[in-house]
């Protein structure tokens, strides 16, 4: 424990399947052919979630758009009450969902 604690920054430890655990030294990302990329080089490549859940489509007043009416309150009385509404023992059938 004394020994991970003491390691050098630049050095770590790999552990690969079917190898015993190797001292290795670290990969400077920097140096990277798509470092670029990434936000740490360029803050426009930042991944901004509001701009992801922010799509809702905008309303063009010069536009027709055609409306229609859905009974869903209907459709949930025809179903059976003990009815799943997704068997999940049919996921590996194919034709389950054709």
């Amino acid at each position: 424990m004394d020994e991970l604690t003491t390691m050098e920054g630049n050095k770590c430890i790999l552990q690969l399947r079917g190898l015993r655990p190797f001292l290795s030294p670290k990969y400077d990302l920097k140096n990277h052919p798509n470092y670029k990329h990434t936000a740490e080089a360029n803050k426009k490549n930042a991944f901004d979630a509001a701009k992801l859940i922010n799509r809702r489509m905008k309303v063009n007043p010069n536009e027709i758009y055609t409306t229609y009416e859905v009974d869903a309150a209907g459709e949930a009385a025809d179903m059976d009450e003990n009815e799943d509404i997704l068997n999940y023992d049919d996921v590996d059938d194919p034709e389950a969902f054709a």
